[in-house]
């Protein structure tokens, strides 16, 4: 009996054992799951799926390459968020992104023209920029914005300068200097190309509200370019920057952007900011210009934070002079000309070129009136028209181009 007493006091001791295992394999368990179940950090693997942001762009070649690789960095350095690139063509951009967002699709981002920016602006199809740029040049954060809100942020840009070459040529002290000696060479008698003199001579579109194409100032200017024109000390060739670069002109007016290919072709060239020819007067129209804009559905509340952190990257001096370098446009981010490599070259003259563009906002009315302004100029030149026929045909036509109900 006692035998088999102690059997079954054996039995029930192994029972109570292998229950205490049980309950310590169960309590293992749960720990192990509750703490994989734990939010581990963003990012992390096993946490929360990263925010993917995507940019649509269209860059192509050396600038596309430069992105693809600032974009890299940037996801390294920021492993919440993943960017996807995606190219599309400028003459399909603004077409493509209408009906992307029609159908509740498109990208977070667009990287695309001051001209694409506008009619995506006017399609409704642009968010209020995410990102509060305090960096940018005020001529060109101005082109972007409408009705007082920044629509995008300017990235890359240029201005126009005047470009002599030092072998040949000495550095002009007035516009009168500068006509009455060797003339200079542009590719385009326009407005970009010479806003600074323009306005800096009193050349204006518009007047306290109201169209004035035809005005007296604007007048005698085009009087005085057709007047350079005729005895040969202003000559329009499209190929002035080769005459330049062969040393067929002493000067030449081109982007700043041209003083990287004329490094590269080894000419000794100079550079000097056009106002500084009328005592400091005279506004530049920036040149081409890039933009990063958001989408109007897709900067969602969600995807604000991973859209301003892809921005506030991308407008970086760092990443600006990466795409400078691949490219040829200018940083248009006022720190990158704090930078020691922006400290010579064509720099110094396009910050202070920049530092006074003319502040124009994207809704202005100007806009509209700049490309009928050109083509009154193309037709004095040409010989089609009088001076004051042609701006007064301009000023007939602007009231018809501004009369147009909508979004400019």
């Amino acid at each position: 009996m006692k035998n088999h007493e102690w059997s079954a006091v054996q039995v029930m001791d192994s029972a109570w054992r292998l229950g205490v295992s049980q309950v310590f394999c169960i309590l293992v368990s749960f720990i192990l799951v509750t703490g994989c179940s734990s939010a581990p950090q963003t990012g992390q693997p096993g946490g929360p799926a990263p925010s993917v942001v995507d940019i649509w762009h269209s860059l192509q070649g050396a600038e596309a390459d430069a992105l693809e690789g600032q974009v890299q960095t940037i996801v390294k350095t920021n492993p919440e968020v993943i960017v996807k690139l995606n190219y599309v063509p400028t003459q399909n951009f603004a077409a493509f992104s209408y009906q992307a967002e029609a159908g509740g699709e498109g990208p977070e981002i667009f990287i695309a023209s001051r001209d694409i920016i506008h009619e995506l602006y006017g399609q409704g199809a642009l968010a209020p920029a995410a990102h509060n740029d305090k960096e940018a040049f005020p001529a060109t954060l101005a082109a972007f914005r409408f009705g007082e809100v920044d629509y995008a942020l300017p990235w890359m840009t240029d201005i126009p300068l005047l470009y002599f070459r030092t072998d040949t040529a000495s550095v002009p002290a007035s516009l009168a200097e500068l006509f009455s000696v060797n003339g200079i060479s542009i590719a385009s008698p326009d407005t970009a190309t010479l806003s600074a003199w323009w306005n800096g001579q009193g050349g204006r579109l518009m007047n306290a509200g109201n169209i004035s194409l035809n005005d007296p100032n604007n007048l005698a200017f085009l009087q005085q370019i057709l007047t350079w024109r005729s005895t040969n000390v202003l000559r329009v060739d499209l190929a002035a920057l080769t005459a330049f670069a062969n040393g067929q002109t002493p000067y030449v007016i081109a982007g700043a952007s041209t003083a990287k290919q004329l490094t590269q072709l080894n000419v000794p060239w100079g550079s000097m900011p056009l106002s500084d020819l009328l005592g400091g007067q005279g506004q530049a129209l920036i040149g081409t210009t890039l933009g990063i804009a958001n989408s109007a559905i897709k900067t969602t509340p969600a995807m604000l934070d991973a859209i301003q952190k892809v921005e506030k990257a991308l407008l970086s001096s760092e990443v600006e002079a990466a795409m400078q370098a691949a490219g040829s446009l200018l940083p248009a981010n006022m720190s990158y000309y704090g930078r020691p490599e922006a400290q010579k070259g064509v720099f110094p003259q396009a910050n202070i070129a920049l530092s006074k563009a003319w502040v124009l906002e994207g809704n202005g009315q100007e806009w509209k009136l700049i490309p009928l302004q050109n083509e009154a100029w193309s037709n004095v030149l040409a010989g089609n028209a009088t001076p004051e026929d042609a701006l007064n045909n301009a000023q007939e036509q602007a009231g018809k181009v501004l009369s147009v109900k909508g979004q400019p």
